[in-house]
C-alpha cells in the first residue's frame, strides 16, 4: 500500500473544502480576471398557463391569451417592451417614416423596408431568410385557411430583394407598417411547409393542411424556446435555442404546465409543487390574501396584483342569431346599460376594492380626459331604464317584466365561460336585470365551448368578452362568418356607417394624434349605440419564486393606438439567482 504523507494529506483535505465551496454545477462563471460570460442554468422554469392553445403559430386563431404560450417558441419583426416602446427582434432596425426605409407615395400607397439581423436561423440550424417572410405572406392571405387576416389584408406585396431585406409594398397609408411584431407577418419555414402549402392548393383541403404536426407537437419557430416535448392536457417542454437572436435563454429548460382550473394552481404554489411562475389568468383576484399571508410573507415568493383590460359585454347585433330582435334597436341596449349594476359587482365580487368602469380606456391612458368628455354616459338608473324601453315600445307587464303591446316578453340571453368570478358577475348582473323588469336567461358555457370560435360569434343577446375590445373589433370586415370560419374579432357583427368612416381615417393618418382623436370620436360611437359596454377592468395576478430575476408586468395598452408589453419580452434574460 503507498503510504500517505501528512502534507498530502492536508492538501487533499483543502482541495475537498475548496470544491465544496465552488459554484453549483447548475450555473458556470466566467475565470477570475477574464470577461464575464453569458451564464446558463441547467435549471427548468416551470411555468402556469390556464389554457391549452390548439396550435402553436401565432398567427393561427386560437384561445385567449394565445402569445402566453406561442411567444415563448416564435419570433417577430420586432416587440413591445415593459415601458410600451417597440424594439426591433428579427429586424436589425424598424422602418422610419419619411426615409429611404419607409417611403410614401402621392397615391398613399406605402413601402417599408425591413432589414435582417445577420444570422438567424430556424430552430432545426436552417437559415432564416427574407424568402420565409414571402413565403408567409403567400399563406396569410389564403383566405380559406382562416389565418388572422390583418395587417397582411392591407399588403400588396412581400418582397425578397435579398436574403436579408424585406420589401413591404402596401395598397394604403397604414401607421403601424414599421413595427410588425406577433400580430403581423411572423414568418414561417419554407422549406418545411411549402411542399404542405402546395399540396394545399392541389386539394384545397385545411384540415390536411392544419392536421400536420408541425402545428403541434413538431413546431419549429425562432423563438427564445425549441419545443422538445408536449403532452396534449398536461405539459409543453423547451429547450433553450442557442441561435436566438436575442440571446440564447439562461434557463436552459422550460416546462408549461396546464391548468384548466385555478384553485389547482394556487395549491401548487403553496405547496411549492415545482411551480416558478404564474401566468396571466391563472390565478384569481380572490387568491391573493391567501397568496400572501401563507407564501409571500414567508419568503418563498413574490406576489403582484395588477390591473388589466376592461372586461366587456357584446351585444348580438346580427338578426340571424339573436335571441330578441329588439336587441336590434339602440334605445333597448341603452335601457340595458341603465340597469347594469357595476357597484353590486365591485361588491360582490371583488370586496369593493376592484375598478368598476363605464370606459374601455384605463384612467391612466393619456387620452382618458378626451374619452370621459366624449363618451355617452349611462349611469345606473332602473327608472331610466323603464323610461327608455318605453320609447322603445316596451312596457313592464302584470309581473313586472318588460313586454310589447303583444304582450310578448323581451328576452335576454346572458352567456358566459364558466369560473367563479365570471358566474358570480353573472349571477349579480342577471338579478338586477330581472327586478329592473328584464326576463333574462344566463347560460354557462364550459371553458371547452367557450374556446369554439364559432361559439364566440353566434351567442343570442349578450356575451362576455375576456379583455377590451380596440378599434378594430367593430368594423364589418371584422365580423366572424362560416365563410371566414369565424376569423374576425368583430364577435356581435355590429356595423355602423359612421364608425367605418372613422376607422378608414384613422386606418389611413399616420399622425399620432389625429390617429388618437379618431380613435376617441369612435369610442364615442361605440358609447352611443351600445354594441358592447365595460364592466370593470379586471383585477389579474402573476407569481414567481424568490430568486427568480426578470419578470415584469409590463403596460397594459389600450386599443390600437397603444400597445400592451409583449408577454416574457425579455425572457431570455431571466435567471435564478
Amino acid at each position: 500500500m503507498k503510504r500517505v504523507t501528512r502534507p498530502a494529506l492536508v492538501l487533499a483535505l483543502l482541495t475537498l473544502v475548496l470544491s465544496g465551496c465552488a459554484p453549483p454545477p447548475s450555473q458556470t462563471t466566467a475565470p477570475a480576471g477574464s470577461a464575464q460570460q453569458p451564464v446558463h442554468q441547467n435549471r427548468t422554469l416551470t411555468m402556469a398557463v390556464r389554457d391549452e392553445v390548439a396550435n402553436l403559430a401565432p398567427k393561427v386563431p386560437g384561445s385567449s391569451g394565445p402569445l402566453i404560450t406561442k411567444r415563448l417558441f416564435s419570433a417577430a419583426l420586432s416587440l413591445i417592451d415593459s415601458t410600451g416602446a417597440t424594439r426591433p427582434y428579427l429586424a436589425e432596425a424598424l422602418p422610419q417614416l419619411n426615409s429611404d426605409t419607409w417611403r410614401v407615395a402621392p397615391d398613399g400607397r406605402m413601402e417599408t423596408t425591413y432589414r435582417l439581423r445577420r444570422g438567424l436561423t430556424w430552430q432545426d440550424g436552417a437559415p432564416l431568410t427574407a424568402d420565409d417572410f414571402v413565403f408567409a405572406y403567400q399563406v396569410y392571405r389564403e383566405g380559406p385557411l382562416g389565418f388572422i387576416a390583418a395587417p397582411e389584408d392591407r399588403m400588396e406585396a412581400v418582397l425578397a430583394p435579398d436574403p436579408e431585406t424585406i420589401v413591404v409594398q402596401w395598397r394604403s397609408l397604414y401607421a403601424d407598417a414599421g413595427i410588425l411584431g406577433f400580430a403581423g407577418l411572423v414568418p414561417l419555414p419554407k422549406h418545411l411547409l411549402e411542399p404542405a402549402f402546395a399540396e394545399y392548393g392541389q386539394s384545397g383541403s385545411r384540415e390536411a393542411f392544419f392536421g400536420r404536426p408541425f402545428w403541434t407537437v413538431d413546431y419549429l419557430g425562432s423563438g427564445p424556446y425549441r419545443l422538445t416535448r408536449w403532452e396534449p392536457g398536461s405539459f409543453l417542454e423547451g429547450e433553450a435555442f442557442d441561435g436566438h437572436i436575442l440571446g440564447r435563454p439562461k434557463i436552459d429548460r422550460l416546462v408549461l404546465k396546464v391548468f384548466n382550473d385555478e384553485n389547482t394552481v394556487l395549491a401548487s404554489v403553496l405547496a411549492g409543487d415545482q411551480l416558478d411562475y404564474t401566468n396571466q389568468f391563472s390565478l384569481r383576484f380572490e387568491h391573493i390574501p391567501t397568496l400572501r399571508s401563507q407564501w409571500e410573507a414567508a419568503g418563498k415568493g413574490v406576489v403582484v396584483p395588477y390591473r388589466t383590460s376592461a372586461q366587456t359585454l357584446i351585444v348580438q347585433g346580427r338578426p340571424e342569431y339573436q335571441g330578441d330582435p329588439a336587441l336590434g334597436d339602440p334605445r333597448v341596449r341603452r335601457a340595458i346599460v341603465h340597469a347594469v349594476d357595476r357597484p353590486g359587482v365591485n361588491e360582490g365580487v371583488f370586496e369593493g376594492i376592484g375598478y368598476p368602469t363605464e370606459s374601455f380606456v384605463p384612467e391612466s391612458e393619456p387620452m382618458y380626459p378626451d374619452v370621459d368628455r366624449t363618451m355617452t354616459k349611462y349611469p345606473l338608473d332602473p327608472r331610466r331604464a323603464e323610461q327608455v324601453m318605453g320609447e322603445a315600445g316596451f312596457a313592464k307587464d302584470a309581473s313586472g317584466t318588460f313586454a310589447d303591446p303583444s304582450g310578448k316578453r323581451f328576452r335576454l340571453d346572458f352567456v358566459v365561460s364558466s369560473g367563479p368570478e365570471n358566474e358570480r358577475v353573472q349571477a349579480i348582473l342577471s338579478d338586477y336585470w330581472k327586478r329592473a323588469g328584464f326576463d333574462t336567461y344566463p347560460t354557462v358555457l364550459s371553458q371547452a365551448d367557450a374556446r369554439d370560435i364559432s361559439t364566440r360569434h353566434t351567442f343570442a343577446g349578450l356575451a362576455q368578452r375576456g379583455g377590451a375590445p380596440d378599434e378594430s373589433h367593430f368594423v364589418a370586415a371584422e365580423i366572424g362568418s362560416p365563410a371566414n370560419r369565424w376569423a374576425g374579432d368583430n364577435r356581435g357583427g355590429w356595423s355602423f356607417p359612421e364608425y367605418e368612416r372613422l376607422f378608414s381615417a384613422f386606418q389611413s393618418s399616420l399622425d399620432a394624434n389625429e390617429r388618437r382623436n379618431y380613435s376617441v370620436q369612435m369610442l364615442g360611437v361605440v358609447s352611443q349605440q351600445v354594441p358592447a359596454f365595460p364592466l370593470y377592468f379586471r383585477v389579474d395576478v402573476r407569481t414567481w419564486v424568490t430568486g427568480l430575476t426578470g419578470p415584469d408586468i409590463g403596460v397594459t395598452g389600450f386599443g390600437l393606438v397603444s400597445q400592451p408589453t409583449t408577454v416574457h419580452w425579455n425572457i431570455q434574460d431571466w435567471e435564478f439567482r
